[in-house]
């Protein structure tokens, strides 16, 4: 490229700039979604590109007799004039090797480019209806959509990708939760309590052992860890945490990994923290995605202002 066609490039750049102005903090949906399918990019990623190649005046341009020239077969393909523009410059990285998996497990896949809705992705997984969203925020703090799969519809979604030859990777997520699995016939499971003993056997289906149920709220937790951090609760529930100062019996407090606390059984042990009132089933989801499945929910007795109150606790599961 001579001089005087560089400058003429520069020009149309600056030209085109000039009319993505409007835009340039928020590209329109219609250009993430159509640079997300073209280019396999996340929604966060093909924000990104835009305003990148908008913003660079020193990019290679596109005359509009060559446009004309490519038009109508471009935009059967999916292009507007600034995403086959872009398509000269771009270097997508080599496609690796789909690994698919065999251990049944449950992920949040995150939803985007071809699989940017239920429908889309319930088509792609192979699944019998289309399964509930889960609001979040992508690695850079934007808000996206998640959905809920296991093993073979994730299997299901790259086969999907790899017929269809979209160069589009979508983000898997293990879905690591406490387990939450309180009897309703027992005091299973307890802490410190092994609720197969006779003397720990229930006199009636109404014994007050049983309680806190399964799906009963709002229920006290006790806390031990991070979560009695105000700072942490509030930011994972959106509350500004209200605590009373609590105790339990029957635990021990130690750590793994050399750094996370971890409450195991302890008959006779004596553990000091924090008492909160857990509203909803929406709250206890986020606090038990929050301890992983390196925890358990079970049930305690928790005493603060003199009384003792029947609660749950999340317990160590692993070994140390």
């Amino acid at each position: 490229m001579d001089l005087l066609e560089e400058i003429e490039s520069m020009a149309r750049a600056a030209q085109l700039d000039h009319d993505h102005d409007h835009d340039h903090d928020q590209p329109h949906c219609d250009d993430i979604k159509r640079w997300e399918s073209l280019f396999g990019f996340s929604s966060s990623q093909a924000i990104r590109e835009i305003q990148d190649h908008r913003s660079n005046l020193s990019r290679p341009t596109v005359s509009d007799a060559h446009w004309e020239m490519v038009r109508a077969q471009k935009e059967v393909e999916g292009f507007n004039k600034e995403a086959y523009e872009y398509s000269n410059t771009y270097r997508p990285p080599k496609r690796s090797a789909i690994q698919t998996s065999t251990q049944n497990r449950t992920y949040l896949v995150q939803l985007g480019g071809p699989i940017d809705n239920p429908e889309s992705l319930m088509r792609a997984a192979r699944l019998g209806k289309a399964p509930p969203t889960l609001d979040g925020t992508d690695d850079e703090g934007n808000p996206t959509s998640f959905c809920k799969v296991d093993t073979a519809a994730k299997n299901n979604i790259f086969a999907y990708l790899s017929k269809n030859e979209s160069l589009y990777r979508p983000t898997f997520v293990p879905y690591s939760i406490a387990a939450k699995e309180l009897s309703n016939t027992s005091a299973y499971p307890e802490l410190a309590v092994d609720t197969t003993m006779p003397q720990f056997r229930l006199s009636s289906t109404n014994d007050q052992c049983i309680v806190p149920a399964q799906n009963e709220f709002p229920v006290w937790y006790f806390f031990y860890g991070t979560l009695a951090d105000p700072i942490v609760l509030g930011r994972l529930l959106g509350v500004r945490p209200s605590y009373k100062e609590a105790s339990i019996r029957g635990g021990l407090l130690t750590t793994w990994a050399g750094k996370y606390k971890a409450l195991i059984d302890m008959p006779g042990g004596h553990v000091r923290g924090s008492a909160f009132l857990v509203q909803s089933q929406d709250e206890e989801d986020a606090l038990r995605c929050y301890e992983t499945d390196k925890y358990e929910v079970v049930r305690c007795d928790i005493l603060f202002e003199g009384k003792t109150h029947g609660g749950l606790t999340f317990r160590y599961t692993s070994n140390l």
